[in-house]
C-alpha cells in the first residue's frame, strides 16, 4: 500500500509512504507513485500511545452517565432522571466523571442524592476514581448503610453518609451495578467470583468497545493500568482470536499484604510471553490516593491539618521487596504516586531494586506525579524512571474546577505540581496519557489541555512544554516505556506502520480546541478507519 499527498507532523509536505509487510518500506517527497491512497493533504503522525488508561472500566463507562459537565443539583437531577428512563426499575444507575462540585456548594451525600432520585439505587464515581457517592437505596442494597469496609464514611448517627473513599469502600457498592463491578477489581488486585457465561460475554464486549473507541481517536497502543488474571484471560482470548485492533499492554496489580501464592501467580502472569498484539511484562502498584480525599501522601502537612501528611499504602520494606523481585524477573514497574511523599517512596523502592539487582535499563515508571519535591527531580533521570503523566489532570484543565484541589494542595506548593517542563529539563522521559475514563480519551482534548494550561498565580512556574514535545510524549514516550522505540513512536523507514492521518490538525488547531477529522488509522499496516 502507498499513502500519498500527506504532510508529516514534523516537516513540510507533500509526502508519500510505502507500506510493505506492516512496516514503512519507503518514503519520499513530491508526487506520489501511481496507485497511492490519496490522503488529501492530511497530517500523518505516529499512532497515539495512551500510556495510562483503564480499558475495562472505559468500555463499561460507555454505557453509563458522563457527569463531567454537571456542577449543580438541578443539572444532576436532569442527567440522572434522563439516564434512568431506559433502565429496569430496580437496576442501579451509575454515573462517572463527576467533579467534587457536582452538586454546587458542598459535597454530595446520600440525603442530597435521595432528594433527587431516592427510590432507585444510584452510584456516582468521582472524576479521579478514588471517591464515589451513593444514595440510601444503593447503600442498603450493598449492605453498608450501617458501615462497611474502611472508607465507607459514617456520620454522627452511625449510618453511612454516602461518601465512599478509595477502592474497598467503592467496590462494596459498585459490585451491585449492572456490570457487577468486575471492571474495577483490577485496581484492588482482586478477581471476580462465579462469573457466568453471559457476564463473561458482556465483559468481552466491553473490551471490544473500549478498543474501538481508542481506534476512533487514532490511539494505536493502549497501556492498561489495572490488570488482574481475569482481564489477562479476557484479553488473551481476544488476542488469540485476532480481535485486538490495537496494541495492548496489560500489567498485573500487586497490593499490600498480598498472600504469597497470589503474588507468585500474578508475577508469573506478568512474565508471560506476548500473544499477538497483547503484551505483559509489567506490574502495577499504588503508593497513595489523591488530594481531593486527603489520601495523597506528601512530604509536608496538609493546609489546616497540622501534623497530617497522609500515609503510604505500602510500607517501605514490602514495597522494596516487590520492586526487587519484579525487577529481578525483568519486569517493568508502574506505581501510582500523586503526592510528593509517595513519589519519593516510589523512587526509593526503585533505587533499592537497582542496588540489589544491579543497574539495568528497566524503564520503571511513576504514574501521575501531581506533586514533586525539588530534591527528587534529578532522581528520575538518575534512575532511568519514566514520568507517566496526564495533561488533562491539572485543576483548571479539561473542565476540572480549581477547587477544592488547589486549596488542599496549598498555595505554598503550587510551584511543585504537575512539573512537566521541570522533569523534561532534568532529562526525564515523559509519557502522556489520559487515565480514561477518569478523563476523556480524546488526544486532541489532552493536547489542548497541555498547550493552554495556565499557572494558578503570579510567580508560579509555567510547566507547559512545546507542541512537538507533547506529540513526542504521546507517541515516542509511550513506545519507549514498552521498549518499542525501535519499532514505533516515529515515522521512519523500517518502523511499523502504526499511523494516524488527521485533517485540520496542527498546533494552532489544538490551542483553539478544534477537533480534527480522522482520515485514516493504521496498525501494523492494517487500516482500522478511513
Amino acid at each position: 500500500m502507498i499513502l500519498g499527498n500527506a504532510v508529516l507532523a514534523e516537516g513540510e509536505g507533500p509526502v508519500w509512504l510505502r507500506i510493505v509487510g506492516g512496516r514503512i518500506a519507503g518514503m519520499g517527497r513530491g508526487g506520489a507513485p501511481e496507485g497511492a491512497v490519496d490522503l488529501r493533504g492530511a497530517t500523518v503522525l505516529p499512532g497515539f500511545c495512551d500510556s495510562h488508561l483503564h480499558l475495562f472500566a472505559g468500555g463499561v463507562s460507555l454505557g453509563e452517565v458522563n457527569l463531567g459537565s454537571v456542577h449543580s443539583e438541578a443539572a444532576l437531577a436532569e442527567a440522572l432522571r434522563g439516564a434512568g428512563a431506559g433502565l429496569a426499575e430496580e437496576a442501579m444507575l451509575c454515573g462517572y466523571g463527576a467533579n467534587y462540585d457536582l452538586m454546587g456548594e458542598g459535597r454530595p451525600d446520600r440525603h442530597r442524592l435521595d432528594a433527587i432520585i431516592g427510590g432507585r439505587p444510584v452510584y456516582i464515581v468521582a472524576t479521579d476514581y478514588h471517591c464515589a457517592w451513593a444514595n440510601t437505596a444503593a447503600l442498603r442494597l450493598a449492605g453498608v448503610l450501617e458501615g462497611g469496609p474502611e472508607g465507607v464514611m459514617v456520620g454522627a448517627d452511625g449510618l453511612a453518609t454516602g461518601e465512599l473513599r478509595e477502592f474497598a469502600a467503592m467496590g462494596a457498592v459498585r459490585r451491585m451495578a449492572p456490570s457487577g463491578g468486575r471492571e474495577a477489581l483490577g485496581l484492588s488486585g482482586l478477581e471476580p467470583e462465579g462469573v457466568t457465561a453471559a457476564e463473561r460475554a458482556r465483559d468481552l464486549e466491553a473490551l471490544r468497545a473500549a478498543m474501538r473507541e481508542c481506534a476512533r481517536f487514532g490511539i494505536t497502543t493502549a497501556i492498561n493500568m489495572d490488570g488482574n488474571l481475569y482481564q489477562a484471560g479476557l484479553f488473551t482470548e481476544l488476542a488469540e482470536a485476532g480481535e485486538l485492533p490495537i496494541r495492548v499492554s496489560l500489567p498485573m496489580t500487586l497490593v499490600p499484604g498480598m498472600a504469597e501464592a497470589r503474588r507468585a501467580e500474578l508475577l508469573a502472569q506478568a512474565a508471560a510471553a506476548p500473544v499477538g498484539r497483547l503484551s505483559f511484562g509489567r506490574v502495577k502498584m499504588f503508593m497513595d490516593g489523591v488530594f481531593d480525599t486527603w489520601t495523597a501522601y506528601r512530604t509536608d502537612d496538609y493546609p489546616d491539618r497540622a501534623g497530617f501528611r497522609g500515609a503510604p499504602l505500602f510500607g517501605a520494606e514490602e514495597f522494596a521487596r516487590n520492586c526487587i523481585e519484579a525487577d529481578a524477573a525483568g519486569l517493568a514497574i508502574a506505581t501510582h504516586a500523586v503526592g510528593d511523599g509517595a513519589v519519593r517512596a516510589t523512587l526509593d523502592g526503585y533505587a533499592a531494586a537497582a542496588r540489589v539487582n544491579g543497574r539495568r535499563d528497566a524503564r520503571h515508571r511513576v504514574e501521575h506525579v501531581d506533586m514533586l519535591h525539588a530534591e527528587d527531580l534529578a532522581r528520575f533521570a538518575e534512575l532511568g524512571v519514566v514520568a507517566s503523566m496526564q495533561p488533562v489532570h491539572p485543576p483548571g484543565s479539561s473542565g476540572l474546577p480549581l477547587e477544592p484541589t488547589v486549596s488542599i494542595m496549598g498555595r505554598a506548593r503550587w510551584g511543585d505540581t504537575f512539573p512537566w517542563r521541570a522533569l523534561r529539563g532534568a532529562g526525564a522521559v515523559l509519557a502522556f496519557g489520559t487515565d480514561w475514563p477518569v478523563s476523556p480519551l480524546s488526544p486532541w482534548n489532552a493536547l489542548h489541555a497541555a498547550l493552554t494550561r495556565r499557572v494558578w498565580a503570579e510567580g508560579v512556574a509555567d510547566q507547559r512544554i512545546g507542541f512537538a514535545e507533547c506529540l513526542a510524549a504521546y507517541a515516542a514516550g509511550g513506545a519507549y516505556t514498552l521498549f518499542a522505540e525501535g519499532d514505533r513512536g516515529r515515522i521512519a523507514v523500517g518502523l511499523e506502520a502504526d499511523l494516524v492521518a488527521l485533517a485540520g490538525f496542527g498546533e494552532a488547531a489544538m490551542v483553539a480546541g478544534r477537533v480534527p477529522e480522522v482520515r485514516m488509522v493504521m496498525v501494523g499496516g492494517a487500516v482500522l478507519a478511513g
